[in-house]
């Protein structure tokens, strides 16, 4: 998929197509957590910090250097051949392409909760984990993501956001001009794309601008900050015991709905049951 191209046919502003966008984002979104076993290194210590963060509101935004998949960010290609004759240099560009990518952390969310024993695999630790479902309240840094066969090759796209930011610091501008939202649109749609083998995912990712380059990992943020609200915690199938104890009590402390995903070993249906534990009544 050409992104630029695409954007240039809607022929609408990034206001716009926020706005746009914004409609299509479910109410409700589903995140898988793992609780960590002895297999990994001090797996106590960081179970601990993702039932603390639970407990208190927060989200953790990730670096994509971070992720499972190692060609994360890496839809948008440079296009070495257009570029040749402009001035622009390939490799110096692609420092700036970098810096845009560690400059954006992100969350990564499921439309999907109903039966999906592969997430629960792949992103809750073989059912060990929990999954927690939250309503969205605020759409904004929420994005759809797509799945693509290809990557999409660009000469100018970073090479006119460069040029934006170079423009603004000259003349001393006090925002940024609309061709550099309108090109960071465009880079910011790259970074919501992924090949097409991972489409079972039913993927929405929150992107976060991250004015702290220092910190190469991520960084928790408050719920209220990025528009989401737990409406209930989802356990898993194999949860220990002490970690579905302080899942408990963490759901009546934020008052949320707690329920443990089942499996009835005489049925005929090959699915996971969520069975409710606790009801917090509003």
């Amino acid at each position: 998929m050409d992104i630029k191209k695409y954007f240039d046919k809607l022929n609408i502003s990034l206001e716009e197509a926020i706005d746009y966008k914004n409609k299509f984002i479910p109410k409700i979104l589903y995140k898988y957590v793992s609780l960590l076993d002895d297999r990994y290194v001090a797996y106590y210590k960081k179970n601990k910090k993702r039932l603390n963060s639970l407990r208190d509101n927060m989200l953790w935004l990730s670096n994509y250097k971070k992720f499972n998949d190692p060609f994360e960010l890496k839809m948008l290609t440079i296009d070495r051949e257009r570029l040749k004759g402009t001035g622009w240099n390939s490799e110096e560009i692609e420092k700036y392409l970098e810096y845009f990518r560690n400059a954006t952390l992100i969350s990564c969310f499921s439309s999907d909760i109903d039966n999906n024993m592969p997430m629960w695999a792949h992103y809750a630790n073989n059912h060990k984990g929990y999954c927690v479902k939250y309503s969205v309240l605020n759409p904004q840094l929420i994005f759809p993501v797509m799945y693509e066969p290809v990557r999409s090759k660009s000469a100018v796209i970073v090479a006119n956001i460069i040029k934006e930011i170079m423009e603004a610091y000259i003349n001393k501008l006090e925002k940024p001009s609309e061709g550099f939202y309108k090109y960071f649109g465009f880079l910011y749609s790259s970074f919501t794309c992924k090949h097409n083998m991972w489409k079972d995912e039913k993927e929405y990712r929150l992107l976060y601008i991250n004015s702290n380059l220092n910190n190469q990992e991520g960084k928790l943020i408050n719920l209220t900050e990025v528009g989401l609200k737990v409406d209930a915690i989802y356990i898993g199938y194999n949860c220990d015991e002490i970690y579905k104890t302080q899942l408990i009590e963490i759901a009546k402390s934020i008052g949320c709905d707690l329920l443990k995903m089942t499996f009835d070993e005489y049925s005929e249906e090959f699915k996971l049951v969520p069975e409710l534990l606790y009801n917090n009544i509003d």
